[in-house]
């Protein structure tokens, strides 16, 4: 029986509460507005590290004139509070760290169409099946390492070489991170429900080291206690700018391998806000090129608007990379991803 979407995306505030599943604290805060107040122009959930969109609400506000209540909370945790808040939610805009939290809203019919413009600012393939949400940057799953510790040639070229005895031990996952949901969604996608339980059970036997996040696995590393870690690709670009003697690296996988999947933050209007043109307008100034600069040089993140760059040192987006995503499928597997996860023994 296919549980309610409800229920679904409850089992994933559970593993964001368990672990953390977004980069940003655990709960809903209000953000530049100070307290929620009734007086904002706009009112935006935002999934993410406040630190990273903080400074472009800030710019928005600044340049238009328009007073934001941002609301900033863990990706999961606001995905059900939109869910449970229905038509009577307060928010304009939804601004998701993964594709798969953001699919479940879609479907559960809470967004509007996106205007032809904004869905063609960005690659083909990365908006919803609906044309209610878009990708604003993109994240690399890669494997973290540290090259004094692990020459580059033992590293795998796949990530199902992970289960394996070589590397038993030395493997470190944050498995109630969204990150690793919607990695985990992608996996269902490409090989099918069977392989990826068969995957993360294997993972799970093979005495894993458990993280809540992505950035501790790095540090870890750093220190000498763990030896790799399967993470999104811009921790590391982060900590070298805060410190250019960090030693931990990326490790990309085969181009095409399920290890290399490309997911995308997204952003969404709800269909109950009644400020839907200035929701647009906001979506527009993340997709601009002052907006994509910013996701670049400070958050070391993938652009989507075409010609801002690449983030240094890591593969250039091509079409066959963004067609592997599916992410039409991505987006609707958050309710099997979390479901796997639960039943493989890695919580």
């Amino acid at each position: 029986m296919r549980i309610s979407r409800l229920a679904v995306l409850s089992l994933a505030a559970v593993l964001a509460l368990t672990g953390c599943a977004s980069d940003a604290p655990a709960g809903v805060s209000p953000g530049a507005g100070g307290d929620a107040t009734d007086g904002a122009d706009l009112v935006v959930y935002v999934g993410r590290n406040e630190d990273h969109v903080r400074p472009l609400v800030e710019l928005f506000e600044a340049q238009t004139g328009l007073e934001v209540d941002a609301r900033y909370g863990s990706t999961g945790e606001l995905a059900t509070t939109i869910v449970q808040e229905g038509d009577a939610s307060p928010a304009d805009v939804f601004f998701t760290q993964d594709p798969a939290y953001m699919g479940a809203i879609s479907e559960a019919g809470l967004l509007s169409p996106l205007p032809d413009d904004v869905l063609d600012s960005v690659p083909e393939g990365i908006t919803g099946a609906e044309d209610d949400w878009v990708g604003v940057t993109a994240r690399r799953r890669v494997l973290a390492f540290d090259p004094a510790q692990t020459p580059a040639d033992r590293l795998p070229n796949s990530v199902f070489e992970l289960t394996g005895e070589p590397w038993r031990g030395k493997v470190g996952l944050a498995p109630t991170h969204s990150s690793f949901v919607s990695f985990v969604a992608a996996l269902v996608a490409m090989h099918g429900e069977d392989e990826t339980l068969a995957w993360l059970e294997g993972m799970a036997a093979n005495d894993p080291q458990v993280f809540d996040g992505n950035e501790e696995q790095l540090r870890a590393i750093a220190a000498g206690d763990l030896e790799v870690g399967l993470v999104n690709h811009y921790y590391v670009h982060r900590l070298l700018a805060e410190d250019p003697g960090f030693a931990v690296r990326n490790h990309s996988f085969d181009a095409g391998d399920a290890g290399d999947v490309l997911m995308p933050t997204t952003i969404g209007v709800l269909s109950s806000s009644t400020r839907g043109d200035t929701a647009v307008e906001f979506v527009r100034f993340m997709l601009s090129e002052q907006a994509q600069t910013h996701f670049l040089e400070e958050v070391g993140e993938y652009p989507l608007l075409a010609g801002v760059g690449t983030p240094e040192g890591e593969r250039q987006l091509d079409e066959d990379l963004i067609e592997d995503m599916k992410l039409d499928e991505v987006a609707g597997n958050l309710d099997i991803a979390t479901d796997l996860i639960a039943r493989s023994g890695l919580i």
